[in-house]
């Protein structure tokens, strides 16, 4: 059996406790144990009443996942890519980067909207190249060949 002054070492170690992280995550706490339970994020230490404790470096691996998640990638996916990454650092560096071309993408988005909205109200006249600015439909086009074949080439077709 384990000494009882071991497990509250590691868990003065882990100050943070499920309940705080699941509500500061936005996630449940189920959630985690589910985590933990598959190996994606376990518990730093089990403190007193079973209750599980998390670590600074357990948070960053949660802020992670969730990022990763919010990517859609699905869980074991998320495992892969985590595993596969030893320096917390640079894979964050590169997220970031992710975040501020998707943040500058959303913010030519919401000019083009705001620009059609002006340009209906006035009853002036649409622009192709302001009315699309931000729209990245790329991503989709796996999809649309594999629904219906792949797109002639060529202007208007």
């Amino acid at each position: 059996m384990s000494d009882p002054t071991d497990t509250a070492a590691a868990a003065a170690k882990a100050p943070h406790g499920i309940a705080d992280v699941a509500r500061s995550a936005g996630v449940s706490s189920r959630t985690l144990r589910h985590y933990d339970a598959i190996g994606l994020l376990p518990a730093t230490a089990i403190g007193e009443g079973g209750v599980r404790r998390y670590d600074d470096r357990a948070l960053v691996r949660l802020q992670r996942i969730l990022l990763l998640r919010g990517l859609g990638l699905g869980l074991a996916d998320v495992g892969r890519v985590l595993d596969g990454e030893q320096d917390d650092v640079t894979a964050l560096t590169a997220h970031v980067s992710w975040l501020e071309r998707e943040r500058d993408r959303l913010a030519r988005q919401l000019a083009a909207v705001r620009t059609t909205i002006t340009r209906i109200e006035e009853g002036r006249d649409m622009h192709t190249t302001d009315t699309f600015d931000g729209f990245d439909q790329t991503r989709f086009r796996q999809e649309v060949e594999d629904r219906w074949g792949p797109a002639a080439e060529g202007p208007g077709r």
